[in-house]
Protein backbone atom coordinates (compact mmCIF):
# COMPACT_ATOMS: atom_id res chain seq x y z
CA UNK A 1 0.00 0.00 0.00
CA UNK A 2 1.51 3.33 -1.09
CA UNK A 3 1.77 6.53 0.94
CA UNK A 4 -1.03 8.17 -1.06
CA UNK A 5 -3.50 5.33 -0.45
CA UNK A 6 -2.64 5.32 3.28
CA UNK A 7 -3.43 9.04 3.46
CA UNK A 8 -6.72 8.44 1.64
CA UNK A 9 -7.61 5.67 4.08
CA UNK A 10 -6.73 7.92 7.05
CA UNK A 11 -8.89 10.69 5.62
CA UNK A 12 -11.75 8.25 5.08
CA UNK A 13 -11.52 6.98 8.69
CA UNK A 14 -11.30 10.52 10.09
CA UNK A 15 -14.37 11.52 8.11
CA UNK A 16 -16.21 8.40 9.28
CA UNK A 17 -15.31 9.10 12.93
CA UNK A 18 -16.52 12.68 12.55
CA UNK A 19 -19.89 11.50 11.22
CA UNK A 20 -20.19 8.95 14.04
CA UNK A 21 -19.50 11.62 16.68
CA UNK A 22 -22.02 13.97 15.08
CA UNK A 23 -24.75 11.32 14.94
CA UNK A 24 -24.01 10.13 18.48
CA UNK A 25 -24.27 13.66 19.84
CA UNK A 26 -27.83 13.97 18.55
CA UNK A 27 -29.05 11.30 20.94
CA UNK A 28 -26.87 12.34 23.87
CA UNK A 29 -27.79 15.78 25.16
CA UNK A 30 -25.16 17.74 27.08
CA UNK A 31 -24.86 16.79 30.74
CA UNK A 32 -25.60 19.05 33.67
CA UNK A 33 -22.38 20.44 35.11
CA UNK A 34 -21.42 22.13 38.37
CA UNK A 35 -19.66 25.46 38.31
CA UNK A 36 -18.38 27.97 40.85
CA UNK A 37 -19.35 31.60 40.42
CA UNK A 38 -16.37 33.92 39.89
CA UNK A 39 -18.62 37.01 40.11
CA UNK A 40 -22.34 37.76 39.73
CA UNK A 41 -22.15 37.01 35.98
CA UNK A 42 -19.10 34.78 35.51
CA UNK A 43 -18.78 31.06 36.27
CA UNK A 44 -15.91 28.57 36.20
CA UNK A 45 -16.55 24.95 35.17
CA UNK A 46 -13.36 22.93 35.68
CA UNK A 47 -10.82 25.03 33.72
CA UNK A 48 -13.42 26.80 31.53
CA UNK A 49 -14.37 30.36 32.55
CA UNK A 50 -17.65 31.66 31.11
CA UNK A 51 -18.48 35.37 31.14
CA UNK A 52 -21.77 37.27 30.76
CA UNK A 53 -21.73 37.05 26.95
CA UNK A 54 -21.60 33.23 27.20
CA UNK A 55 -24.41 32.89 29.73
CA UNK A 56 -28.12 32.96 30.36
CA UNK A 57 -29.03 33.13 34.06
CA UNK A 58 -32.35 32.03 35.57
CA UNK A 59 -34.23 35.22 36.48
CA UNK A 60 -34.67 34.46 40.18
CA UNK A 61 -30.88 34.21 40.59
CA UNK A 62 -30.34 37.84 39.57
CA UNK A 63 -30.17 40.35 42.42
CA UNK A 64 -32.92 42.95 42.12
CA UNK A 65 -35.25 40.68 40.12
CA UNK A 66 -38.86 41.60 40.96
CA UNK A 67 -41.86 39.35 40.59
CA UNK A 68 -45.53 39.80 41.41
CA UNK A 69 -47.06 37.24 43.73
CA UNK A 70 -50.66 36.55 44.68
CA UNK A 71 -51.26 35.91 48.35
CA UNK A 72 -54.58 35.40 50.11
CA UNK A 73 -55.14 38.39 52.36
CA UNK A 74 -54.42 37.49 55.93
CA UNK A 75 -54.96 39.87 58.82
CA UNK A 76 -55.06 39.46 62.52
CA UNK A 77 -58.60 38.64 63.56
CA UNK A 78 -59.91 41.12 66.03
CA UNK A 79 -63.37 41.35 67.44
CA UNK A 80 -64.99 44.81 67.34
CA UNK A 81 -68.19 44.75 69.29
CA UNK A 82 -69.20 48.22 68.03
CA UNK A 83 -69.76 46.96 64.45
CA UNK A 84 -72.69 44.98 63.12
CA UNK A 85 -70.19 42.28 62.10
CA UNK A 86 -67.64 41.95 64.94
CA UNK A 87 -65.13 40.03 62.79
CA UNK A 88 -64.90 42.71 60.09
CA UNK A 89 -61.89 44.99 59.75
CA UNK A 90 -61.31 48.30 58.00
CA UNK A 91 -59.39 46.45 55.23
CA UNK A 92 -62.00 43.73 54.82
CA UNK A 93 -65.47 44.87 55.92
CA UNK A 94 -66.96 41.47 55.07
CA UNK A 95 -64.73 38.66 56.38
CA UNK A 96 -66.86 36.09 54.56
CA UNK A 97 -65.63 37.48 51.22
CA UNK A 98 -62.22 36.26 50.10
CA UNK A 99 -59.81 39.12 49.52
CA UNK A 100 -56.46 38.89 47.77
CA UNK A 101 -53.64 41.34 47.39
CA UNK A 102 -50.94 41.24 44.74
CA UNK A 103 -47.67 42.42 46.25
CA UNK A 104 -44.24 42.15 44.69
CA UNK A 105 -41.25 40.22 45.89
CA UNK A 106 -37.75 41.42 45.07
CA UNK A 107 -34.87 38.97 45.24
CA UNK A 108 -31.88 40.57 46.92
CA UNK A 109 -29.61 37.54 47.23
CA UNK A 110 -28.42 37.15 43.65
CA UNK A 111 -25.48 35.03 42.61
CA UNK A 112 -22.14 35.91 44.15
CA UNK A 113 -18.52 34.76 44.06
CA UNK A 114 -18.13 31.25 45.47
CA UNK A 115 -21.73 30.09 44.86
CA UNK A 116 -22.03 26.55 43.50
CA UNK A 117 -24.39 26.46 40.49
CA UNK A 118 -25.94 23.93 38.09
CA UNK A 119 -24.97 24.80 34.50
CA UNK A 120 -26.30 23.32 31.24
CA UNK A 121 -24.69 23.83 27.82
CA UNK A 122 -27.19 24.60 25.07
CA UNK A 123 -27.07 22.42 21.99
CA UNK A 124 -25.96 23.84 18.64
CA UNK A 125 -24.18 26.88 20.08
CA UNK A 126 -21.65 27.92 22.71
CA UNK A 127 -24.12 29.36 25.21
CA UNK A 128 -24.71 28.04 28.72
CA UNK A 129 -27.61 28.42 31.17
CA UNK A 130 -27.19 28.76 34.92
CA UNK A 131 -30.26 26.91 36.16
CA UNK A 132 -29.95 26.97 39.94
CA UNK A 133 -27.80 27.68 42.92
CA UNK A 134 -27.06 24.35 44.65
CA UNK A 135 -25.66 23.22 47.98
CA UNK A 136 -24.24 19.91 49.09
CA UNK A 137 -26.51 17.64 51.13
Amino acid sequence: MGKESTMEADHYYAEMLGMMREQGAKDNPPILQLGVMQSANSVKIDDLVLNAEDLYIADYLVSGYTRKIKVPYLSWVSVDTTQSNPFASKDNPDPDVSTTIQPQITYTDGLKKGDLVAVQKLQNNNMYVILARVVSA
